[in-house]
């Protein structure tokens, strides 16, 4: 394996520092990619328990005369296809996930770049290298201030402390913001994209099971967001390229002719801080796409329910989300229990009152069956004995 070009000092830090940034990205993930799938690795034996693991699962259930559809079927023999093609087979992982993250991205830029861009493909990190020599020009030039020329304004050197700032300060943060911004989100997007591809055998297991695929899903919007976020940066590199590469030719040109240029340093400075928050504001912005929750179901299904007619022109009632079942059944269970030892106890202290409002003679009973109101029950019975002449005779009889 050839060792990656090494960063010097001088003229070519940047484009250096750039080329060994991908060739370290590169290298993590293809060597990292086939330790970790090679035969007897760490990674391949635990790959070979979940593979086991998930077929004994599945004939367990055959067995046992669980509910196993062929659509079951075929969805284990898809999710073992893609497993085995994410952690085995290098070839096909090169072309599926290798190339397409680390260069996809720099070919679809190439693409999408128009005429009012610089070409992002050979040679756009000599164009960014070339920006920070002319700063470093820039930077040995000054912005004439010291040139001792005539000044007309009689105020004298005095005139440009107003409008700039101080040059050195201005002038070297200014250069350092930009390497800084550039070497940084290059790196991080490059270095991680080389380290999640490298983890593919050992991650493309967890899509078997359902407690484990949540990982899953997290590696592959990684992957997502490292694609994106390295065609973001190449554009908005190559903006930046577009806008500082004539304000840089224009500042030197009159700092060659002997002009004084004391808004350079606020100007350049002011450049650079703003392609640098920028650069961070795309990144989070991406991530936010990458790793945006599903769509709620409950607006689809109130609209699809609201849209449905039955056949006597009644609405159909939205059917219930999943996701809202599955999260509050738990917390509907407990509350229904309470609300029915509720209505147990208050109908068991009712029945004492219901006793001592009942009448203590025989009426007749005239309410309506569909009176809510009417009493029903015991509370109806008979409260004082029934007495009869014979009755009254037997019982005075000496």
């Amino acid at each position: 394996m050839n060792a990656c070009p090494a960063v010097t000092t001088g003229g070519q830090f940047l484009a250096e520092t750039l080329n060994h940034l991908d060739c370290q990205a590169q290298t993590l993930g293809s060597f990292g990619f086939q330790s970790l799938a090679a035969a007897g690795s760490p990674a391949s034996l635990v790959l070979t328990g979940l593979l086991t693991l998930f077929i004994a699962l599945f004939a367990i259930r055959l067995l046992l005369g669980d509910d196993v559809g062929p659509r079951d079927a075929v969805n284990g023999v898809l999710k073992i296809g893609i497993v085995l093609t994410l952690a085995v087979s290098w070839p096909a992982f090169r072309i599926l996930a290798y190339d397409t993250v680390l260069l996809g991205p720099a070919e679809v830029a190439s693409s999408l770049t128009p005429s009012t861009l610089p070409d992002t493909g050979t040679g756009f990190a000599g164009r960014l290298q070339a920006i920070d020599s002319g700063i470093a020009s820039l930077t040995v030039m000054g912005t004439g201030r010291q040139t001792g020329s005539l000044q007309l304004d009689p105020r004298g050197d005095e005139a440009f402390r107003s409008i700039a700032m101080v040059d050195d300060t201005a002038l070297g943060w200014a250069r350092t913001i930009y390497l800084a911004s550039v070497i940084g989100s290059l790196a991080i997007l490059r270095i991680a994209g080389g380290l999640l591809l490298a983890l593919a055998p050992l991650v493309a297991g967890l899509l078997l099971f359902d407690f484990a695929r949540g990982l899953f899903a997290g590696w592959v919007r990684g992957l997502i967001l490292v694609a994106l976020g390295s065609l973001g940066m190449t554009l908005l590199l190559a903006v930046e390229v577009a806008v500082m590469e004539p304000w840089l030719a224009d500042a030197l040109q009159r700092r060659g002719l002997g002009y004084a240029t004391p808004s350079a340093p606020t100007e350049l400075l002011a450049l650079t801080l703003a392609f640098a928050i920028a650069s961070g504001g795309l990144l989070v912005l991406l991530g936010k796409v990458a790793f945006q929750n599903a769509w709620s179901l409950r607006v689809e299904r109130q609209r699809d329910g609201a849209a449905g007619r039955a056949i006597g022109g009644t609405p159909l009632q939205p059917a219930r989300p999943v996701m809202d079942v599955t999260a509050h059944a738990r917390a509907l269970t407990v509350s229904e229990g309470v609300l029915n030892l509720i209505r147990h106890e208050e109908a068991r202290r009712s029945v004492p009152q219901l006793l001592l409002a009942a009448p203590t003679q025989s009426t007749s009973v005239q309410t309506s069956a569909g009176d809510p109101n009417a009493r029903i029950g015991s509370s109806w019975r008979r409260t004082s004995p029934r007495t009869t002449a014979a009755q009254t005779q037997r019982d005075n009889r000496p």
